[in-house]
């Protein structure tokens, strides 16, 4: 359910989000992520005033919005969603689309404004600020977390922590890790991918994409709902002939926009195949040796599961490209 409101979030015609959700509950929100704030920062920047950098300006419609959309995410969503309840959610992920489009940059420079000043104060404050979560990791979760890897030992969730937990014990170990895999090559292609994400960002807040997109997805997902397909976790087999015939009159088609946008992952992906699929392949086989047998059969299944499904939407997504992007 996180995850999938996360998605959402990031996903992101403006509507007021929080009509439904009580003043209570926004301001408890707000409350937990300033005593969170004040937990990680405290004494390490005195200058930082959550109020003044996130409660005004830029930030205050995105933090708001985006709690009350989780909040009532929350609410709604349970387990997997339906495509007749995503399309009954579309206008709501145009509207954070849209205020994002407005909102995040001057956002971002208010908390990047924020972050310079502590750096200022305290030229050591970004290590001062890691070895402070990692502090209150080990204090608050820590134990949790322990708890349910040994819980789920023998499923792949359950496994995977418990290899993340062998292999980093601190913030210098993942530090160490990185630096001793991280090429001056794979710094590189990840500035250039950094920068034409924001690009492809750009483009698609200025083409009007939320919109278009947003039309697209609640009038294919209300097609599709229907008969045998409900569930969103499955496209292959009637779900896919329902998305395949909302293609058939002349004037439904994917907004070029979106066009592009895939476009631009198919290209990005091919780039990763060719430059880093053995290092890929390398690192998959040395995870999948410390699994166990039950948690590779897991994986596996997931992975045919996945590799189906993607399949099918390759294949309606192939036969009804737009032919005039």
């Amino acid at each position: 359910m996180r995850a999938f409101v996360l998605v959402a979030l990031l996903g992101v015609a403006y509507g007021n989000l929080c009509e439904n959700v009580s003043r209570d509950q926004v301001q408890g929100v707000i409350a937990a992520a300033k005593t969170g704030a004040a937990y990680l920062m405290g004494d390490l920047c005195p200058s930082f005033d959550f109020d003044s950098v996130i409660l005004t300006g830029h930030c205050r419609q995105l933090f708001r919005q985006g709690a009350c959309y989780g909040l009532q995410a929350a609410d709604s969503y349970d387990g997997v969603p339906t495509y007749a309840q995503l399309a009954a959610d579309v206008p709501n992920f145009q509207a954070l689309g849209n205020l994002a489009c407005k909102k995040i940059p001057g956002c971002f420079a208010q908390l990047k404004d924020a972050f310079n000043g502590c750096v200022a104060d305290d030229a050591d404050f970004v290590s001062k600020a890691i070895a402070r979560a990692e502090q209150l990791y080990i204090q608050d979760l820590a134990g949790q977390v322990a708890n349910y890897a040994d819980d789920n030992s023998g499923t792949l969730v359950g496994d995977l922590i418990s290899m993340g937990l062998d292999q980093f014990t601190s913030a210098q170990d993942v530090k160490e890790f990185f630096e001793a895999h991280i090429t001056d090559g794979i710094s590189a292609d990840a500035e250039t991918a950094a920068s034409e994400v924001l690009k492809v960002a750009k483009n698609w807040c200025s083409s009007g994409c939320t919109d278009q997109s947003a039309n697209f997805l609640a009038s294919i997902f209300n097609h599709m709902n229907g008969g045998s397909c409900s569930s969103a976790d499955e496209f292959c087999g009637e779900c896919a002939n329902r998305a395949a015939s909302w293609f058939t009159p002349k004037n439904n088609n994917l907004p070029c926009c979106v066009e592009d946008v895939i476009q631009k992952g198919i290209d990005a992906y091919a780039y990763v195949q060719e430059n880093y699929g053995a290092a890929i392949y390398d690192a998959a086989a040395v995870i999948e040796a410390g699994l166990s047998d039950e948690a590779v059969a897991e994986a596996r299944a997931i992975f045919n599961h996945m590799s189906a499904e993607y399949a099918c939407v390759v294949s309606v997504y192939s036969e009804n490209k737009p032919q005039n992007c």
